[in-house]
């Protein structure tokens, strides 16, 4: 396998080489630093950087780190002034906070017909009405359920989270080591997103108008015990699970059903590493008193401070461009791929044809709920992941893991 995705790779940075080779492509003229993250999206970005420097004479350095630590350096590069990045790979929850150190897009996002992105994503780059960064990975969550299993079964996708229990523990079989549903619990920095799409989905906003913390109510409870009773029906470790765990789950067939972000559903379609591939249906999340898929749209944004704004907005629009987003499609992420967040490839043919989750992701972008637009929101999202880790544990029950959560967000906000 590593033999043949090497061969893929050098075939296909050749033939990128020849559709991008232009008399400006001979030799390297500048150096721009780009903050990444290490890992999830790394591989496809790496593969086609090739093309894009001999195109530009712009060489992209990386400076990878996984997900829990690349927010904590950006920000303590930008707020220091040290001058270190030029371009920034950043999740939409910290635009809010960097976006004084980040240079103001809109006269130079005029050039990439910002008409084209889907506008849940271009409003995952902005904050106070201005865009700060441009969408790359128009990333949501979706549910994916082996559609074969239900075709057998003749069950229908679930549209609420009751109609999903009930499949969840019909298809529940130890014995198989087959799970009914799988997820994060612990201390993952993705048992934040269940908890908060439990917590949304059953009406329950995280503050409220006057910015104070609401989670601590009986719908709140009711969401809690949801998950905990959900975890009942899944795999025995489940409580040390990472992302890549629930997608390896469904990749090896031990699991009905799952509610993974849509950039983790590619390596789920691999041939060559999942035994389900072209099994699966893909649909938008149930639905308790409403239906809210988190958005978790990745962006790219230069630094106010680079020494090569001009390079770094290369970048940043070729990353965002259609061009890539084609480019990207057909590239057999191992990990976590990188979609677009344009119109004109979301519903190409190439996308449409190529991904079986094409639809769901679009469906579910278009009802996605955004995390409070708020500079505070990071550091309420790792209380959201550290309460999680705490009720799904049993460290906590759910009504004392709400009344601290209560407390520790609005600690937060009253700094």
């Amino acid at each position: 396998m590593k033999g043949s995705l090497r061969n893929w790779t050098i075939a296909l940075v050749a033939i990128l080489l020849w559709v991008f080779a232009s008399p400006a492509g001979a030799g390297t003229t500048k150096s721009i630093n780009l903050a990444m993250l290490a890992g999830f999206k790394e591989d496809v970005l790496r593969a086609f950087l090739p093309a894009f420097e001999e195109r530009t004479g712009i060489k992209v350095n990386l400076d990878t780190a996984p997900y829990g630590d690349l927010y904590k350096k950006q920000l303590l590069s930008l707020a220091g002034g040290a001058g270190r990045y030029d371009v920034l790979f950043i999740d939409e929850p910290w635009v809010p906070t960097l976006a004084e150190f980040l240079r103001p897009l809109d006269d130079l996002a005029k050039q990439v017909d910002p008409s084209d992105f889907v506008p849940t994503t271009l409003a995952a780059g902005s904050y106070k009405g201005k865009i700060y960064a441009l969408p790359v990975d128009p990333n949501v969550q979706i549910l994916v359920y082996r559609k074969d299993l239900f075709d057998q079964r003749g069950l229908k996708p679930p549209g609420t989270w009751a109609e999903l229990l009930a499949i969840a523990k019909q298809l529940h079989d130890p014995s198989k080591d087959f799970a009914g549903f799988v997820m994060t619990a612990g201390s993952d920095v993705q048992t934040f997103a269940y908890l908060t799409l439990f917590l949304w989905s059953w009406g329950v906003e995280l503050l409220d108008a006057n910015n104070r913390a609401a989670v601590n109510t009986p719908a709140g409870k009711a969401a809690a015990e949801f998950y905990l009773e959900l975890l009942k029906y899944s795999p025995p470790g489940v409580k040390g699970y990472t992302f890549a765990d629930v997608t390896k789950t469904m990749q090896l067939g031990k699991a009905a059903m799952a509610v993974q972000w849509a950039s983790g559903a590619k390596p789920m379609e691999d041939k060559e590493k999942s035994v389900v591939a072209g099994k699966l249906g893909y649909a938008t999340v149930p639905k308790q008193a409403r239906q809210t898929p988190i958005r978790g749209v990745w962006t790219i944004g230069v630094a106010k401070d680079s020494k090569n704004p001009d390079a770094a907005w290369e970048f940043a629009k070729w990353l965002a461009s259609r061009e890539f987003g084609l480019l990207a499609v057909k590239y057999p992420s191992t990990s976590s791929a990188i979609h677009n967040a344009r119109y004109s490839v979301l519903k190409s043919p190439t996308f449409t044809g190529t991904l079986p989750y094409a639809e769901a992701i679009l469906t579910s972008l278009e009802v996605a709920k955004e995390r409070n637009r708020i500079p505070q929101f990071p550091d309420i999202q790792e209380q959201l992941r550290l309460t999680g880790a705490k009720i799904t544990t049993g460290e906590l029950s759910p009504a004392d893991g709400l009344k601290e959560l209560e407390a520790s967000i609005n600690r937060i906000m009253a700094k």
